[in-house]
């Protein structure tokens, strides 16, 4: 598969297996957390990278936007997908960088709980003089008295009516669509959809309202209908969803919705995470473990949670704009225009162009993510945004996995392959296709799924075919110039 970055003359972008190794040193309490969780917990280090990603998008989403070298401003809001499977310490890592979030949203649980108690007693007196008034009217109005002045005073008790105390709640984990809208609306208007084993979000109803879910992705206005109770309009909404999932979970999720919602564009907006597990090799380097750079991680953390209360009293003040310097303008406008052609006929976008016209996108948020979340100066630098490419590469490769599978014949010729290294392994090189046939993976032979494989393996010259004495022989390994080749088939329909 063809790394972006080869479009032009850059150096070429570390393996995918080193990018999620690899975090700039401009990122020290982004780095330092993820090390040390790692160190520690011993999970896949990018399950934990993408739960430390979900609490730096979820308290910056409500403060912050960005602006995108092409001059459109959107939100860092973000949507990520982790599947890994049981044992993989899903519930450890999140609880590592939410749990604070959890806390936080606990302590101000308890101040709100009293701030209702208070309320009720003033409302319920409200109420109380508010039938005293009414009735008052209707006796003078029944008597032929004017009741000018006591329609006046009851206008003036009318705003007076306490106000509902708000609610600080950040983070949905057991929700319908319904309640995290109307809670969007009625309380904080910036909120996370978040579970450590997402089968409850993707089997729930919640993803449901594709339409919805998308428009708040992109920072648009969305009309909520009820039946039973006043429609609203929920503006400057911000939602980041972060779902961990075993495979199962997401498999059956695909089987029932994917389709529907790949094709309403939800899963475009999705960073996706699938990493090898670590089961088997979890094997501790410390007998103590230290978490200093959690703290300071959560340091961060509480001082833009403390900001976000604000969102209470203020839910419609003005976001902070985080822009990009001229370099890394330009390295984004080359990273678009260079995801622009992957789109092509055998590209590695083909098909995808749907993901693919959200990848820049969730690159430049990512990258704001990155820059306000450890306090940069100035605008989002080039490391800064190289190391959201990596990490958005590695996702997209993970989605493409998920969402666009090599077809059969293309697994058929790895594992073939993999098989014919027996051969090669051994010094023989020629091998009769009739042996394939009798004794090959058993799955291989049938002969119309053997010559499909085949085929793909020769398109890739990694065999030839030949006729030797009336039969059918396959060289396994064509690019050595020691043996004598064979006649060559001029076409593979003539095997």
């Amino acid at each position: 598969m063809m790394n972006i970055d080869m479009h032009f003359n850059y150096k070429p972008a570390m393996s995918i297996s080193s990018q999620l190794l690899w975090l700039n040193m401009d990122l020290p309490l982004l780095r330092g957390a993820v090390d040390e969780a790692q160190n520690n917990i011993m999970a896949p280090r990018p399950l934990i990278f993408t739960s430390a990603l979900t609490a730096i998008a979820l308290v910056s989403q409500g403060l912050v936007d960005v602006c995108k070298p092409n001059g459109q401003v959107v939100p860092t809001s973000l949507m990520l997908l982790a599947i890994a499977n049981s044992g993989e310490r899903k519930s450890t890592v999140e609880n590592v960088f939410l749990r604070p979030v959890r806390a936080f949203q606990q302590q101000h649980s308890l101040i709100y709980q009293s701030q209702v108690q208070q309320w009720q007693v003033k409302y319920d007196i409200w109420v109380t003089r508010r039938k005293a008034m009414l009735k008052g009217i209707n006796k003078k109005a029944d008597q032929g008295q004017p009741t000018q002045d006591e329609e006046q005073q009851l206008l003036a008790h009318q705003k007076n009516q306490p106000v509902e105390p708000k609610e600080f709640k950040l983070l949905y984990e057991d929700s319908t669509s319904e309640a995290l809208f109307l809670g969007l609306h009625e309380n904080l208007p910036t909120a996370g959809l978040t579970s450590s084993e997402g089968g409850g979000i993707l089997g729930g109803r919640v993803l449901n309202d594709l339409s919805k879910m998308n428009a708040i992705w992109s920072g648009d206005s969305i009309t909520v209908d009820r039946k039973t109770a006043k429609s609203f309009v929920l503006n400057e909404a911000r939602l980041t969803v972060s779902v961990m999932a075993q495979e199962s979970a997401v498999s059956d999720y695909m089987k029932r919705r994917g389709e529907t919602s790949r094709g309403a564009g939800l899963w475009a907006r999705f960073l996706v995470c699938h990493p090898l597990s670590t089961q088997g090799f979890r094997v501790p380097l410390n007998a103590t473990a230290s978490w200093e750079h959690r703290d300071l991680f959560v340091e961060r953390l509480t001082e833009l949670l403390q900001q976000n209360v604000v969102l209470l009293e203020e839910p419609t003040q003005k976001k902070q704009v985080i822009e990009f310097s001229a370099e890394a303008s330009d390295r984004w406008h080359e990273i678009v225009n260079a995801i622009e052609m992957a789109i092509r006929p055998s590209g590695q976008f083909e098909g995808a162009g749907d993901h693919a016209s959200k990848l820049a996108d969730n690159i430049a948020r990512v990258a704001a993510l990155f820059h306000y979340f450890e306090k940069l100066e100035g605008n989002i630098a080039l490391s800064t945004l190289n190391t959201a490419i990596y990490f958005c590469e590695s996702c997209s490769d993970d989605f493409l996995k998920l969402f666009m599978p090599p077809a059969q014949e293309q697994l058929d010729a790895c594992e073939l392959d993999n098989w014919l290294n027996r051969f090669r392994n051994s010094g023989n090189h020629l091998v009769r296709k009739n042996h394939l046939l009798q004794h090959g993976l058993y799955k291989l032979r049938k002969q119309d799924r053997l010559d499909r494989a085949l085929e793909v393996l020769r398109n890739n010259e990694r065999i030839s075919l030949g006729v030797m004495e009336g039969s059918v022989y396959i060289d396994v390994t064509p690019w050595l110039q020691h043996h004598q080749p064979m006649p060559q088939m001029a076409s593979f329909n003539q095997i």
